[in-house]
């Protein structure tokens, strides 16, 4: 026996395989790798090229004479012989020593000859042990594993004659029937109970020997050796002579359901009181499973569809009960229900957020459809018909307001244009007169009063204005001329104005810029009005002695501009602040009547600031003073 060296690549062949052997496997072809079993190449002097592992595990257990762990136990010229005599392989089974005994090893040998004929080397497959002692040994462990089945299993298992007797029962039925299977031999199935349809009620036996046919899950009525009653499905298929083809008997199982049956009867019990309960309920109910199937609803959701809704029934899809309420108008079509007829109950039932629609007969429903852990969906629909009058009512109710707040904003501004036409006729004249341009007046006393009526005229001019603006913000007619503006240099402009008010109070005035402030985009009027009227209620509710400072500067986090009017007046209560910016708001009589003015100062001043998209906010203290804060956004400043 030639000495040969072993080659074992953990790869296959063709990425990994000599020379050799890729010539010796052209010759040989494929066909011996289909196998899963050892497999080895070796050259004309019995030297192994390539071998798989199942062969070098093979090799280590194989005893040959001389102990040589890389001999082989056939000779080249042996197979070369063979090969020679019988085109196509070498099959041989050879008996040898394995560790722990011997068996009988069936090989396949395909050799590879040159164009002279000589032989290059040859390719080997091994079937060990051989396949009759693996069969035996397979039936036998089959056999085995099946008798363990047949007693660990659940069920009991049954044969039966062409006379449909029984000739074999598992010993499984004694735990179940009470029975053992020599007493249920040779008598037929019948004796031991009879077939029911899914309602109880008897009905003809499957089994059949004039017409035997296979069944499943026939439910089969038994009485226990202690007469208790139990439940069986029964399965079984005909069995037939392999050789005359006539009938032989049954063969089949039977599981013991009768547990099952009464959970079952008691899941349809509980079911049958959840499905009163959800019927007493004020809202419709549904439960979809996971495939959006409808698993039961009651009532009130059926009446959600007024035309289709008697032909809902469970197991029907979402989108087809969807589809026929649409068609048949019981979902009244809209732009706004369009995200009804596109988007899945899951779809719903994730976003968490309600839908309303309007159905057929006026009604309206509101949705709300939410996800159970196990992928299934409840929804819920509520009649929202009486809540949507009211909200209708309350909308027509706030209609009316609006009309006739702005039918009271146009009158004024009307009535105002209608005073404020003679009254610069009387300020005119007014002035004309006090100025004596026609000749001196005869009575000096004559000349106070008529300061009074040009300084009341005035007054009475700024409040037509006020209310004339504010009729304007309310109607909506108020706009802004915008252009970049110099606010230290609009401020100082508005300060000179109040300078002779303040000296009269002697109060001082002062400001506090920021150096390289930016010019902001407003509207320089009424941008100088916002301050006008910051600073004179400053310095009308300042006392002697006191100081109004006007300050603007950059914010550096946001880049808005803050402009303030800073006081050390009488200040005003934190629950008064809102009542400041309602118009006509006074904060108490007495001040009202201390200090004149007809509350559209702030108010105006708010609407103003709010056009300019910023935001005015009053931080006071009584005794101490007031801060009024206009914060114009950084989109405003133009650097």
């Amino acid at each position: 026996m030639a000495s040969l060296t072993l080659v074992p690549p953990p790869t296959p062949p063709s990425a990994s395989m000599a020379a050799p052997a890729r010539l010796i496997l052209d010759r040989v072809g494929l066909d011996f790798l289909a196998h899963g079993d050892p497999a080895f190449i070796a050259d004309a002097e019995g030297m192994v090229v390539w071998a798989n592992a199942p062969w070098r595990y093979l090799r280590s257990r194989l005893e040959l004479p001389g102990g040589d762990p890389a001999a082989l136990p056939w000779h080249a010229c042996d197979i070369a012989a063979a090969a020679r005599l019988a085109p196509g392989p070498v099959i041989r089974q050879d008996r040898m020593a394995l560790a722990g005994g011997t068996e009988l090893i069936r090989s396949e040998h395909w050799p590879a000859f040159g164009e002279d004929g000589s032989l290059l080397g040859w390719a080997a497959n091994i079937a060990e042990p051989a396949q009759a002692d693996r069969s035996r040994r397979q039936i036998g462990a089959l056999q085995e594993r099946l008798d363990d089945l047949t007693r660990l299993v659940s069920d009991w298992i049954w044969e039966s004659a062409a006379d449909l007797t029984l000739s074999f029962v598992s010993p499984r039925v004694g735990e179940l029937l009470g029975f053992h299977p020599r007493e249920m031999l040779g008598r037929p199935l019948h004796d031991f109970g009879h077939f029911v349809d899914g309602e109880g009620k008897p009905v003809q036996s499957p089994l059949d020997a004039a017409q035997p046919r296979p069944f499943r899950d026939e439910i089969f009525l038994a009485t226990h050796a202690g007469g208790r009653p139990l439940q069986f499905r029964l399965a079984a298929l005909p069995v037939f002579d392999p050789e005359s083809g006539g009938f032989r008997g049954f063969r089949g199982t039977a599981r013991d359901v009768t547990a099952e049956h009464a959970a079952l009867t008691l899941v349809a019990k509980s079911r049958s009181q959840l499905t009163h309960a959800i019927d007493s309920i004020s809202e419709g109910f549904a439960l979809y499973d996971a495939e959006e199937r409808l698993v039961l609803s009651n009532q009130k959701y059926l009446d959600s569809f007024p035309l289709t809704g008697a032909q809902i029934r469970p197991g029907q899809r979402f989108a087809d009960i969807r589809r026929r309420a649409f068609e048949a108008g019981d979902i009244i079509a809209t732009p706004s229900t369009e995200r009804i007829r596109q988007q899945s109950l899951a779809t719903r039932a994730r976003a968490l957020d309600a839908i309303e629609w309007e159905i057929h007969g006026g009604r309206w429903i509101r949705a709300a459809d939410r996800m159970t852990p196990d992928g299934s969906i409840v929804g819920i629909r509520t009649d929202i018909t009486e809540w949507k009058n009211r909200e209708r009512a309350l909308y027509d109710a706030k209609e009316s307001a609006e009309l006739a707040n702005r039918t009271k904003s146009e009158f004024l501004a009307n009535i105002s244009h209608e005073l404020r036409t003679p009254l610069n006729a009387i300020i005119g004249f007014s002035e004309l007169i006090v100025s004596e341009a026609m000749g001196p007046i005869g009575n000096a006393q004559y000349k106070d009063y008529l300061n009074d009526v040009l300084g009341s005229g005035r007054h009475l001019l700024d409040v037509i204005n006020d209310i004339i603006d504010l009729a304007r913000a309310e109607a909506g007619r108020l706009e802004l001329n915008e252009e970049p503006t110099d606010l230290a240099e609009a401020a100082n402009a508005v300060l000179r104005i109040m300078r002779e008010r303040a000296m009269r109070g002697r109060i001082q005035l002062g400001t506090d810029f920021d150096e390289d402030l930016p010019p902001i985009q407003t509207d320089p009027r009424k941008l100088r009005q916002i301050l006008t009227n910051l600073v004179s209620n400053a310095i009308k509710f300042t006392r002697e002695g006191g100081a109004v400072t006007v300050a603007a500067r950059r914010e550096p986090q946001t880049g808005d501009v803050l402009i303030q009017v800073i006081d050390t007046g009488i200040g005003i209560a934190a629950d008064d602040i809102p009542t400041a910016f309602k118009p006509f708001g006074q904060i108490d009589a007495r001040l009202s009547r201390q200090y004149e003015g007809t509350g559209l100062g702030l108010p105006l001043t708010k609407v103003m600031v709010e056009l300019h998209q910023g935001r005015i906010t009053i931080d006071s203290a009584v005794g101490i003073g007031t801060t009024v804060t206009v914060r114009l956004p950084a989109s405003r400043v133009r650097e």
